[in-house]
């Protein structure tokens, strides 16, 4: 999977818990170990919960 569909995934794993738990109740550790996706890549991708929401 590139990088595209590994930013695509974090994004659709994020929204998913957001919708679930509620946007501050998610940490970005939380999405990382749900979506299978390791920090360093998802920090990659996004600097916090606050960049997922603005690119949706």
């Amino acid at each position: 999977m590139g990088a595209d569909g590994t930013r695509e995934r974090i994004m659709e794993t994020a929204l998913e818990m957001f919708s679930q738990k509620g946007y501050a109740a998610v940490s970005m550790r939380d999405i990382s170990g749900v979506g299978g996706i390791r920090a360093s890549s998802l920090y990659y991708h996004f600097k916090s919960n606050e960049s997922i929401m603005r690119c949706k």
